[in-house]
């Protein structure tokens, strides 16, 4: 009630400034006064919102977020609106902004429609109360002290009501967070506004995540343990965001531990929520201070360009000063002093050394047994999406060039959301800025051996192909190298040329590129030199491999290297695979390929997080119907293993027998 009646005094005093446009009216003996009525009071409202925005009386959400405020000279993005319009309007129409959101309607994708979602022996609900959204799950102080790997078959777990108070995430897919210390029980607390130094005290605003994530284009709930390339045998381990999300999806995070306890305590602060502007530029204190004074910016804009402006341009940084920028979060890392992060977050500041504050986990220091392993193919490739600096710092484009984050990509400049590529950047300009020679250009036949304007003439495809994952699906390698053949070994980095030519041998790919560009001859063992590559990485490689087999089955350029019948039942194999993630993007995959309308069932779905029973019968069913409808029209050749309409079952159970099936853990 009281925050009605601040909002109705508010408005009476804008009202009051707004009567001379009312008495204007008056003057001029305009007809229609409704109109202007509505339109002021409209206009008053409006006013009365900005003046009063930054106070919330919503407990909930006042006790259980990160508090925002601004601290060692950062000032929040709100205050770099005021002169840098054009800069902040491309900033807020991107993913970087949207990335962690207090809960509203504006930032929630989801459908909160009260149905209930099954996981294991658990039911979860989501549903709205009082225009607020709220989820059923198990009580998350209980949830902490649980087997990760028996949690979802717990017979009896105790469910509590939880409040949404934060998402992560707007593009592929959204994640929810709920506070460790708020419940059903739990909404008397006093009104406080969210500004006050009062909320200092707040016991633990610890966030837990919602074990439940929603496919934004699929419009799905599903588990959040089968959102990623994850062995089942490594459970659901308790998700917290003030000590992992808060590096890179918040600006200037202050994790604050306050008790190193089970659960810990927080009492957490950041500048702003999301990726925002002093997370690349720096903390703006100094440079609007210095502004403030209007014969300063005139100054600064008519005679003196290089005066100082006290704030961090990236594109005026140096080539690793520039990297370091998006390497802050765009790579693999820990924290240099583990203590210092959980007190203070991470200290590095745009323009600074990264070595002082991030630890890189690097492939060469690294043995198979430990975690970040799995993050890297044998060659010391990065292969997760989100840790492109790991590529890209190894690429000679990089190493004895010029080429930063910044010749591709740009915030304020993309032509596109998706990738923030700038314009012309999804071509092959972005080579040819460095590389100007004749046969990268005019004579680009003579290099790729592929007519000009094709797939295989688009130097992204050879030398930046999809071998890295993130998101459900493939994406582009940062590490820009040569296609190449050598001998095969467990966790083979899959190349570009069989990528794109899934129904070649390897060997094919190797005589190839001996012919062509003079490598190495090399005699590969007979699998591969007998079998198609996409069947060998399906049938023998581990969950990396088939999981990008599988996408780029479907991929587009793929479809016009060979035909499409041969396909299915080697995607069929992948919808009974153990990884969760594999078989969402083999269900996609098929879907995508338009001749597979002619394979489904009719009234028979398939679900990825359907019970393996179920997954069995529908991908048994869809392999009888390949028999009966494509197996003769398929192409008939040796290396796909398929011979008068029927596959070489042998063979492929052999492929299968010798499967890698090292347990992968991929954590994006």
């Amino acid at each position: 009630m009281d925050h009605l009646l601040e909002y109705a005094a508010v408005t009476i005093v804008v009202l009051f400034g707004l009567t001379p446009l009312w008495l204007n009216h008056q003057k001029r003996g305009a007809p229609n006064h409704w109109w202007v009525i509505t339109t002021l009071l409209g206009i008053s409202w409006c006013i009365t919102s900005f003046l009063l925005r930054d106070k919330t009386h919503d407990v909930q959400l006042a006790s259980a977020l990160p508090r925002v405020v601004n601290h060692d000279d950062y000032i929040g993005a709100q205050t770099c609106v005021t002169c840098h319009q054009e800069q902040h309007k491309s900033w807020f129409t991107s993913y970087h902004r949207t990335m962690t959101q207090m809960a509203s309607p504006v930032a929630i994708q989801a459908d909160f429609d009260s149905r209930e979602l099954k996981a294991g022996q658990t039911t979860y609900k989501i549903f709205m109360r009082d225009d607020q959204y709220w989820v059923r799950t198990p009580h998350p102080k209980w949830a902490i002290d649980q087997d990760p790997l028996q949690i979802r078959n717990h017979p009896n777990p105790p469910m509590s009501d939880q409040r949404i108070v934060m998402t992560t995430g707007s593009h592929k897919m959204q994640m929810f967070w709920i506070s460790l210390n708020h419940s059903d029980s739990e909404i008397d607390k006093p009104v406080i506004d969210s500004q006050d130094d009062d909320l200092q005290q707040v016991e633990n605003n610890l966030l837990t995540l919602f074990p439940w994530v929603y496919l934004i284009a699929d419009k799905k709930w599903i588990p959040y343990e089968d959102s990623f390339i994850v062995d089942p045998s490594f459970g659901r381990p308790p998700t917290f965001w003030n000590d992992s999300c808060i590096v890179c999806h918040s600006v200037a995070g202050r994790p604050t531990l306050v008790n190193n306890t089970i659960p810990p305590s927080f009492n957490t602060k950041v500048v702003d929520l999301g990726i925002a502007c002093e997370a690349c530029h720096g903390p703006g204190k100094q440079h609007v201070d210095h502004f403030q004074n209007p014969l300063t910016r005139y100054k600064s804009h008519l005679f003196d360009d290089a005066a100082p402006t006290y704030i961090t341009n990236p594109s005026l940084l140096n080539k690793k000063q520039q990297a370091q920028v998006c390497a802050q979060c765009h790579s693999l890392f820990e924290a240099h002093s583990p203590n210092n992060f959980s007190a203070d977050g991470m200290a590095f500041k745009p323009g600074a050394n990264m070595a002082m504050h991030h630890e890189l986990i690097e492939f060469e220091e690294l043995d198979t047994n430990m975690l970040y392993y799995n993050m890297y193919w044998n060659d010391g490739s990065i292969r997760i999406g989100g840790r492109e600096f790991q590529g890209m710092s190894k690429s000679e484009c990089y190493l004895n060039g010029e080429m930063t984050c910044l010749s591709c990509h740009s915030i304020h400049s993309m032509q596109e959301q998706n990738d923030l590529l700038g314009k012309k950047m999804d071509t092959n300009h972005a080579c040819v800025q460095c590389h100007q020679e004749s046969q990268y250009t005019e004579q680009i036949e003579s290099h790729t051996h592929h007519q000009q304007g094709t797939d295989g003439s688009l130097c992204y495809n050879c030398h930046m192909p999809h071998t890295s994952y993130a998101l459900m699906g493939g994406i582009r390698s940062h590490k820009i190298d040569i296609p190449r053949v050598t001998t095969i070994t467990l966790n083979e980095k899959p190349n570009a040329c069989n990528l794109c030519h899934l129904d070649k041998p390897l060997q094919w790919t190797a005589d190839t590129l001996t012919q062509w560009y003079g490598h190495d001859a090399i005699e590969l063992n007979p699998t591969y030199q007998n079998t198609a590559a996409g069947i060998v990485w399906i049938m023998q490689g581990n969950a990396i491999h088939r999981t990008l087999a599988a996408w780029h089955m479907s991929w587009e350029p793929t479809q016009k290297t060979s035909a499409m019948y041969w396909r299915f039942p080697y995607l069929l194999q992948l919808l009974n695979d153990k990884y969760s993630a594999t078989r969402y993007v083999t269900w996609q995959s098929l879907k995508q390929i338009p001749s597979f309308t002619e394979l489904q069932l009719t009234g028979n779905s398939y679900d990825f997080i359907d019970p393996q029973d179920k997954r069995i019968n529908y991908q048994q069913s869809l392999m009888n119907r390949w028999i009966d409808l494509m197996g003769h029209q398929a192409e008939q050749r040796s290396e796909l293993f398929i011979k008068d309409g029927t596959l070489n079952s042998g063979a492929i159970l052999k492929l299968y027998q010798n499967r890698d099936n090292t347990k992968i853990l991929m954590t994006e």
